[in-house]
């Protein structure tokens, strides 16, 4: 059933059933409201726009394209079919005509200069922009990324002509070249030594932590040669995945057997989130383009996630002779809000060899994680190019690393739900025998990632049969002697928390993970990593932000993670949350073995649906 429709005032009734169809909810009249207020003459249409324009954003895209209205609309909140040609929707050519003559819209024609939405001086709250409507603000943001990107692709570091051969003498020491095939690793590294602007695009297991280590290696043997000094700042969207891009650097630095001062240097690098780093006060910002922050090099990992608003303020952040390296995957989820920013720079193959970012976008293809007979990179693959048959193929075909589980093969759902179940005992056991280090190890080898928290199968419906299950097992300890958990008790032992908001107090980001044990006098802790050498501090569960139990999670939750067995569970194929990108974020989680759980109409439809995000972002990058 959809919501009551709310009392409208009279200058926007004409919106009253595209309200009461779902298509609209309260923010996007209230806006529409108010764009008629400021221009008491604007039609019924132009109001129309303006809060479909308002919904466009509130649903992560960043304009509403016109002409493919009402054909692009989703409804995915309410529970009957709505025909929505039945509802009055102008036609395109009126719709249009409205809006270029509408004093609330700045109409651009040819002009894509970041003026160009400022009509007679005065700021207009829509722009039009060939078929493509936008909140002003987006507008700009749009505009500035293109144009920041764009000038940034085309600056070189002062003096290069091309690789140099001291570039060529460290690249070969640390990318030895690759018999038979093109290093794009090392491609990789070349162009951001000599470029401003780099984009390195590639699936998890595919290389980008290792070319970053290597290419932050030669650049400070450069400037050490040159003797200059080198700021070199490292970001990612969340305080997790900041976290894990430390990590990863690190080890990666160990592995390239990098020694003497300069690993020092490089182990010493520590990540933060990008807020942080351009010191994000509410809706002000320490950094700016008149305040740059003071690097050389700034290099953000998992820019899938980051927004087309937060990517605005960043490069707005960066100085125009520093380098800007983004790494991340196209193929995840995207952000939370509004954009799609790195799957726009990537997305017109053809253009990478003409294009104003021909060069600047390095795109790592082979998987380096998997094995040669890896059935999870080949599924991986399938779904990524949206190839339904191949996927269900490769589902059904029982190979060692991917296992297919329908939700009515009850018997082989049982299976599965008995292998989460003694991983959770053993997690429990450990808790219990005072042992969080090996707890928290046991937790990351299986996790449930579900699509939804509410529903069958879902993050919700998971723990609960997790749980269930505990409160009727009596867990053995080392020691011998039994234990019941008290599953009655909030801070139970054994339960396993993710963090869901940052407390710097305690030095805890979104997504650190822990375990609730008992202390010596038996009152509830949590347990987390800690660099110390003990390598585990705890915390009263008092002392606690807000946490979630950790027993299964989202895959939107997952995204940077990965898991020796990530068990996939997808929801019924109608669910609209069901996206190529989606499953293809839940199939990478695996390093050894990956099970879904899904109908194959389930898996048909995610594989066969894209995210589609309205923007003209990769128009302005790839046609310029």
């Amino acid at each position: 059933m959809t919501a009551p429709t709310p009392l409208l005032s009279p200058l926007v009734t004409c919106l009253a059933p595209f309200v009461e169809a779902g298509v609209l909810d309260h923010a996007d009249v209230h806006l529409a409201e108010a764009v008629g207020r400021l221009t008491p003459t604007t039609s019924p249409e132009v109001l129309l726009a303006a809060a479909l324009t308002v919904r466009a954003v509130r649903l992560n895209h960043v304009c509403v394209v016109i002409d493919e209205l009402p054909g692009s609309i989703v409804l995915d909140d309410i529970d009957d079919p709505v025909d929505l040609s039945s509802l009055p929707w102008p036609s395109p050519e009126r719709w249009s005509a409205e809006l270029r003559g509408s004093d609330a819209v700045a109409t651009v024609i040819g002009d894509t200069s970041p003026g160009a939405g400022a009509v007679g001086g005065t700021i207009r709250p829509l722009v039009f922009d060939g078929t493509r409507l936008y909140l002003e603000r987006y507008w700009r943001f749009e505009q500035q990324v293109a144009n920041d990107l764009i000038t940034r692709a085309a600056t070189r570091s002062p003096g290069a002509t091309g690789v140099g051969a001291a570039v060529v003498e460290a690249l070969d020491h640390l990318f030895p070249p690759a018999p038979g095939d093109v290093d794009l690793q090392r491609r990789a590294a070349e162009v951001a030594l000599t470029s401003n602007l780099t984009v390195i695009a590639g699936g998890p297991g595919t290389g980008k932590t290792r070319t970053i280590a290597r290419m932050l290696a030669v650049a400070h043997q450069l400037a050490e040669q040159q003797g200059r000094p080198l700021e070199i700042a490292l970001a990612a969207p969340t305080g997790k995945a900041a976290a894990r891009m430390t990590d990863a650097i690190r080890q990666a630095i160990d592995e390239a057997a990098i020694g003497g001062e300069l690993a020092e240097v490089l182990r010493g690098l520590e990540a933060s989130t990008i807020h942080r780093l351009i010191g994000v006060r509410g809706t002000t910002a320490r950094h700016h383009r008149h305040h740059p922050i003071p690097a050389d090099v700034v290099v953000v990992d998992e820019a899938s996630m980051v927004s087309l608003p937060l990517m605005a303020r960043l490069l707005d952040a960066v100085r125009p002779e520093a380098k800007v390296v983004l790494v991340g995957d196209p193929h995840q989820l995207a952000s939370i809000e509004a954009g799609a920013v790195l799957a726009d720079l990537v997305a017109d193959t053809a253009a990478r060899d003409r294009g104003p970012l021909a060069g600047n976008v390095v795109v790592l293809e082979q998987f380096h994680r998997f094995g040669a007979d890896s059935t999870i990179a080949e599924l991986a693959e399938a779904i990524r190019r949206g190839d339904p048959d191949r996927t269900i193929a490769l589902l059904a075909a029982g190979a060692d690393d991917v296992e297919w589980i329908r939700p009515d093969d009850t018997r082989a759902l049982a299976r599965l739900e008995q292998v989460v179940i003694d991983n959770a005992i053993r997690v429990a056991g450990a808790a219990i025998d005072g042992d969080p280090a090996t707890g928290l190890a046991i937790a990351e080898e299986l996790k449930v990632l579900a699509a939804t928290r509410r529903g069958p199968l879902g993050t919700d419906d998971w723990r609960a049969r997790i749980e269930g299950a505990l409160a009727r097992t009596d867990i053995r300890g080392a020691d011998g002697r039994t234990v019941r958990l008290g599953l009655g008790e909030t801070w139970y032992a054994g339960r396993p928390v993710i963090v869901t908001r940052n407390d710097p107090l305690h030095h805890l980001v979104n997504g650190d993970t822990g375990l609730v044990m008992r202390d010596d006098r038996g009152r509830p802790v949590a347990a987390f990593r800690s660099a110390d050498e003990c390598g585990i501090r705890l915390l009263p569960t008092s002392q606690l932000p807000a946490v979630e139990t950790w027993w299964s999670m989202t895959i939107h939750k997952s995204q940077g993670s990965e898991y020796r067995h990530a068990v996939v569970s997808l929801p019924r194929a109608e669910s609209p949350i069901l996206t190529r990108e989606l499953l293809y974020t839940g199939v990478t989680r695996a390093r050894e073995r990956v099970t879904v759980v899904g109908g194959e109409d389930a898996i048909r439809a995610a594989v066969t649906r894209r995210v589609a995000r309205a923007t003209g972002l990769a128009t302005r990058l790839w046609s310029a």
